[in-house]
């Protein structure tokens, strides 16, 4: 028997897993609104750190957009008018 064990992460797995839900969670969004089946499907099954949604949507030229839209969402909540 070996005593293999994982390391201590620590914050980094939250840091990992917040990271990894918020892209993927853009992506299946912006892929949904778009009617893109097989992205959605590629994006939903695949996990790869937000990989494969921020490259799609860098490549259906929804990256911009989308960082723009979640710079106004944070300046809406976080600066009072």
């Amino acid at each position: 028997m070996s005593n293999w064990t994982l390391p201590d992460l620590g914050p980094a797995i939250y840091l990992l897993v917040i990271w990894e839900a918020f892209w993927k969670g853009l992506g299946l969004w912006r892929s949904a609104k778009k009617g893109d089946t097989l992205w959605f499907i590629g994006i939903f099954l695949t996990n790869l750190f937000g990989l494969i949604p921020i490259f799609y949507l860098w490549r259906t030229k929804q990256l911009e957009p989308a960082l723009k839209d979640i710079q106004h969402f944070f300046k809406s909540k976080f600066h009072k008018k």
